[in-house]
């Protein structure tokens, strides 16, 4: 299946993209599949486990009766087989399910439950996509499908099947979103790492693509903000923050008057400095692009007081510093609510 090209402008729907790759990578799916309600969704993951099951548990009853007499009575508790009075085997007689059933119906088993993975994770990405217009009808690198969908497979936490539903959405509506490196990295995230990440990204802080958290002063975000020199040393290890204590971020002197913008969430800060202005260094921790890439998940909820603590910094007597909420932005503009307000 091809998605179509419903403008003729190289645009298509968002759903009919994701069921192309979809189906290109892992098999047939259809839109049907994702008209189901989330009960029906647990209802069908359910059936299918427990039909894999059914059927493991049928040769283990199977064995059981065929084997009774020459055992003197096998019984089945807390899926396990005890032998109530044991008697010696002759050598010839085996006790089924052979070796060959046996892995035959892990491999059920195991395929089973990678599937239903998958199909969560494709639902959660079809949830992130059902309100969006249309979109490019670039593809995705063949290279990094495979490996979406490999990793997709051994993802069985809810939490984490919705974080890697948000990447498939991400992924889909604009190509090379996520690197493999990052995609790497995030299989290897436990949910603890997640929630730490999550945690403090809400405190970034975005300039000219580049995405930070300000330090503060000393033991400030510790103090006041409950963000451990741990957790930054955690997301440093992981590879979502880049190392290095002495890390800043400068606000040059110029010949000219000129601004700088800042993003945080729905806030937007703008600073105006005045020609030969004194040079500014913001403490910072910097994140990483495996970092810059997964923040775009997060939908970031910033502290104000945080912000307040951060135009300290940069607010100087030849330094106007002021904020506003954001109506609306594209890739070059930001639409935000005037006029812009003073840090009290």
């Amino acid at each position: 299946m091809t998605p179509n090209d419903i403008l003729g402008l190289g645009k298509v729907l968002p759903i009919d993209k994701l069921i192309d790759i979809v189906s290109k990578s892992v098999g047939r799916i259809s839109k049907p599949y994702f008209d189901r309600k989330d009960i029906d969704t647990k209802s069908y993951e359910i059936q299918k486990l427990a039909e894999a099951r059914a059927v493991e548990m049928k040769i283990i009853s199977d064995a059981v009766k065929e084997n009774f007499q020459l055992t003197g009575g096998i019984e089945y508790k807390e899926e396990k087989l005890s032998i109530s009075s044991p008697k010696e085997l002759p050598k010839e007689i085996q006790i089924n399910p052979t070796i060959e059933e046996r892995t035959q119906e892990r491999i059920n088993f195991q395929e089973t439950k990678k599937q239903i993975n998958i199909e969560n994770i494709t639902a959660c990405a079809a949830d992130e996509l059902k309100n969006e217009h249309p979109i490019s009808d670039k593809p995705l690198d063949e290279d990094w499908t495979t490996r979406f969908f490999k990793i997709a497979e051994d993802i069985s936490n809810e939490e984490m099947q919705a974080l890697w539903g948000k990447i498939l959405a991400g992924e889909i509506k604009r190509p090379q979103s996520y690197s493999l490196r990052t995609l790497e990295l995030i299989r290897n995230l436990t949910k603890i790492e997640a929630n730490i990440f999550i945690k403090v990204a809400n405190f970034a802080i975005s300039t000219n693509n580049i995405n930070f958290v300000f330090k503060g002063n000393d033991k400030e975000l510790e103090e006041k903000f409950n963000i451990s020199y741990g957790e930054i040393a955690l997301l440093t290890e992981v590879g979502l923050i880049q190392p290095g204590d002495f890390v800043n971020w400068q606000l040059l002197s110029t010949p000219q008057d000129s601004q700088a913008v800042f993003t945080s969430g729905n806030i937007v800060m703008v600073a105006n400095k005045k020609a030969n202005s004194q040079l500014i260094q913001i403490p910072i921790n910097l994140f990483t692009n495996s970092g810059n890439e997964l923040l775009k998940l997060v939908s970031i909820k910033p502290s104000l007081e945080y912000l307040k603590s951060f135009a300290k910094i940069i607010k100087k007597e030849d330094v106007e510093f002021k904020y506003g909420f954001i109506l609306n932005r594209t890739e070059t503009h930001i639409n935000h609510t005037q006029p812009l307000q003073d840090f009290d």
